[in-house]
């Protein structure tokens, strides 16, 4: 089993797993944190609106005669207006983080799907590797047999140079024999 993660593939889908969940995190976090945001706005617009409502309400009570209370209705509504002002433009910034959010998730989704393409191509290369290894393991194999057979056909033509030497030193004892028995029978008549 310790030899499957000295491979280079399970190294690299280990790497590749690690980077993505790594970006998962981090878009989790951005997340979390622009939603942290978002809410804060949305609580200090509300909060503000609050206040304005309350003050109004402090304005109706505490005003005398009329042109106290036209000035400040004309306080509150521009009070009120700045608060719709401030409350559109929380919902803007909460549309360009969703926004944002949605793009993040799209760039996650394709880092994963990429690291996904390169892991198939990992594990056909890693499948080829381990083809050739073995095709090799065979070739190996049958030049070890070659090389045998090659060292026992040198040993058999040692063994048949060997003969022929002893032939041929046999021969020419024979030859030498033949020719001193032919020396011997042209003595005889003499």
């Amino acid at each position: 089993m310790s030899d499957d993660f000295r491979r280079p593939l399970p190294l690299a889908l280990a790497a590749l797993a690690i980077v993505g969940w790594l970006l998962v995190s981090y878009f989790w976090s951005q997340a979390a944190d622009v939603r942290a945001q978002m809410d804060d706005a949305l609580k200090r617009a509300e909060l503000a609106r609050q206040g304005l409502a309350a003050d109004l309400q402090n304005l109706q009570k505490s005003a005398g005669n009329a042109a106290d209370l036209d000035k400040q209705a004309k306080d509150a509504q521009a009070a009120l207006a700045e608060a719709v002002s401030a409350r559109a433009a929380a919902q803007n910034e909460q549309a360009d983080l969703t926004k944002e959010i949605s793009e993040a998730k799209l760039a996650v989704s394709g880092a994963q799907e990429e690291a996904t393409a390169k892991s198939r191509d990992l594990q056909a290369v890693d499948a080829k590797l381990q083809d050739e290894s073995d095709q090799l393991g065979v070739v190996e194999g049958q030049i070890a047999a070659a090389q045998a057979k090659y060292a026992d056909l040198q040993r058999q033509i040692e063994d048949a140079n060997s003969r022929v030497t002893d032939l041929q030193n046999q021969v020419e004892a024979l030859q030498q024999a033949l020719d001193a028995a032919k020396s011997g029978q042209d003595v005889k008549p003499k």
